[in-house]
């Protein structure tokens, strides 16, 4: 059918734009569970995949440091560690570790080989045509500086990188646990810009999945992952639950959803409430985006429909793949007669989307917005309760603005009344929210528009889920050796579960 392509439309209205934009989150509802997850894993993010790159950075800066007051080294700053981050990436090649900075660069022998010794310079500094990372500051500056600034560890000022005394004390760390040798040899690769393939495996003590158990280093990077939450996160609760579910047999990518059905069992854990509470945000989120789909896919199958059609016919199509649903004479009288559990109805909606039978996941979608309502009258005072406490009320989505705004007022009404409204306000939404993030830019993220009468398709979008970091968590956790490669619990995890509370 035809649609816009992005790159094909230009000049369609008077701001003239220069092109539509693609858009992960074309609600704008999604911080509300980016929220909610850096709350229960702080310290970390989904880039930030292993956690030695934290205390490698602090010994980089410290040295960068010292040459510089010597006058050893005339290199800029970003271009010491951008050589490192390559210099680690030959280091971990065939190693079978992900998320190694580089790794791709390498794994496609970019990295100039000549007479056995790599050019380390040419592939890493910022000034060469083809580098391992686009970005100036590289991986640090990139991904991980937010990290190391929480942890206050860094701080960045006038486009420059300043170790904190916390950071000084890591690197000092890294100074005693890893041996002088090695420690020597990697900066003199780093000075030099080259690095010899047969001083690799003489560089293997740096590698990032090679903490020692037990060194200062690993005891100073132990002490930032499993520290009491004083700064009111709840990164140590969720390790805590992480560990007993995985110790139970419960795979890494179902803990969240388990975590939701067993939320009763700890009720003295905040992080178990708060993972139960990122799912229902979840539900609510994909519920919501599952319908915008529908709604973009049938601007398209209508061929630029008026508005007054698309309603039609979306109306029509719901009510005619409702069952029961079309006996309820209001909203409420459906949402009192939705029993089914809501993760059931979750992975209805998800099978639906799969196959792409937008219509049936819609009906899905307004079931599980029902059943979660009904979830978050039943438990409205401790959800209230961690929205308040953990700050998160402002966010839009959150779960109790998100079920007021997209059901509460909506109950008195008739089911066909409900559809239409709903549809016009995920389309007025949608249109405010991409021109809100438009801000001052020549870029436009709505995925239709109006002309001339008529709603015109730019893209369609699929429903997506947050990425809520636990397997950044699991990767920090199998490098600090509290999990083998195979995610099972080692005496370092078993001790912690053991003693946790006793401390």
């Amino acid at each position: 059918m035809a649609q816009y392509k992005q790159s094909e439309i230009t000049n369609v209205y008077w701001a003239s734009n220069d092109g539509f934009k693609g858009g992960r989150d074309s609600l704008g509802i999604q911080n509300s569970s980016i929220a909610t997850y850096s709350k229960l894993l702080p310290g970390l993010t989904n880039l930030t995949r292993h956690i030695r790159y934290y205390s490698l950075y602090c010994w980089l800066l410290s040295e960068y440091d010292r040459f510089e007051k010597a006058g050893e080294t005339t290199l800029h700053q970003y271009n010491f560690v951008r050589r490192a981050e390559l210099a680690m990436a030959l280091i971990m090649r065939n190693q079978d570790v992900g998320a190694v900075v580089g790794a791709m660069f390498v794994s496609q022998d970019r990295c100039k080989l000549i007479e056995g010794v790599y050019n380390i310079a040419d592939g890493a500094d910022y000034e060469s045509k083809d580098k391992y990372w686009t970005f100036k500051s590289g991986a640090l500056g990139q991904y991980y500086i937010g990290s190391l600034i929480f942890y206050e560890l860094v701080k960045i000022e006038e486009g420059r990188f300043y170790l904190r005394n916390k950071g000084k004390a890591l690197a000092e760390a890294v100074r005693n646990s890893v041996d002088e040798a090695v420690r020597e040899l990697f900066l003199e690769c780093i000075q030099d810009g080259s690095l010899a393939e047969e001083k690799i495996e003489d560089l293997q003590p740096l590698a990032i999945h090679h903490i020692v158990i037990g060194s200062e280093e690993w005891q100073y990077l132990n002490n930032l992952l499993i520290k009491d939450d004083e700064d009111s996160s709840l990164r140590r609760e969720t390790i805590l639950l992480l560990l007993n579910d995985l110790s139970k047999g419960i795979d890494v990518q179902d803990f969240v959803r388990n975590r939701f059905l067993r939320a009763d069992e700890n009720t003295d854990i905040q992080a178990s409430f708060g993972w139960y509470f990122y799912y229902l945000c979840e539900g609510l989120h994909y519920s919501i985006d599952s319908l915008f789909c529908l709604i973009l896919d049938k601007i398209n199958e209508l061929h630029n429909p008026p508005m007054n059609l698309l309603l039609q016919d979306i109306v029509e199509s719901i009510l005619l793949s409702m069952n029961k649903e079309n006996n309820y004479t209001t909203l409420d009288e459906w949402r009192e007669n939705v029993n089914k559990n809501i993760d059931v109805i979750y992975d209805e909606l998800r099978d639906a989307v799969k196959t792409q039978d937008y219509i049936l996941a819609a009906v899905h979608a307004i079931t599980l917005l029902l059943r979660l309502y009904s979830e978050f009258e039943n438990n409205k005072n401790a959800i209230l309760d961690f929205e308040n406490k953990n700050d998160l009320r402002r966010q839009r989505g959150i779960l109790s603005e998100g079920l007021r705004s997209y059901v509460e007022r909506y109950l008195p009404s008739p089911i066909c009344s409900f559809f239409e409204s709903l549809i016009v306000q995920i389309m007025q939404e949608h249109t405010v929210v991409a021109i809100a993030k438009m801000g001052k830019k020549n870029s436009d993220l709505r995925k239709f528009i109006f002309e001339d009468g008529r709603i015109i398709l730019v893209e369609q979008r699929y429903p997506v889920e947050t990425s809520p970091r636990v397997n950044s968590l699991v990767n920090f956790l199998q490098d600090m050796s509290y999990l083998n490669s195979e995610n099972k619990l080692t005496n370092i995890a078993e001790k912690f579960i053991v003693d946790y509370g006793k401390e």
